[in-house]
């Protein structure tokens, strides 16, 4: 799908970029923190690049992950909270962060593989 360089997509737009349901997608903005749209002043809401990766995200560990709703809350957070001095994020680059998290987890229980082999 060919997506036009914007400031702001409109959650019709949203929807049909990510995949997800509109309905889907004000729920999320309940129970995600991260997932804040400005809104206009008629109440239309404002979605950013940003506010698209996120809900990507969301969807990714929501669905592919298996996550539930409080766990993907708290992996959220991390993955956001670990991003590289504050980094522009760019249009859908959370799918690469979550395999740098996931590499992360794997290098980590590879190390401590080794720390037992080794004793």
């Amino acid at each position: 799908m060919d997506i036009k360089e914007k400031k702001y997509y409109p959650i019709r737009e949203v929807s049909q970029i990510t995949g997800v349901r509109e309905s889907v997608i004000r729920f999320w903005e309940q129970q995600f923190d991260e997932l804040k749209p400005l809104k206009n002043r008629v109440g239309q809401r404002k979605y950013t690049k940003e506010d698209i990766d996120i809900i990507l995200l969301i969807k990714k560990l929501l669905y592919e992950e298996e996550y539930k709703i409080s766990g993907a809350q708290k992996k959220l957070k991390e993955l956001l909270s670990s991003d590289d001095g504050g980094e522009q994020m760019q249009l859908f680059p959370m799918e690469e962060k979550l395999k740098l998290s996931k590499l992360k987890e794997i290098k980590k229980d590879i190390e401590e593989l080794l720390f037992v082999l080794q004793a």
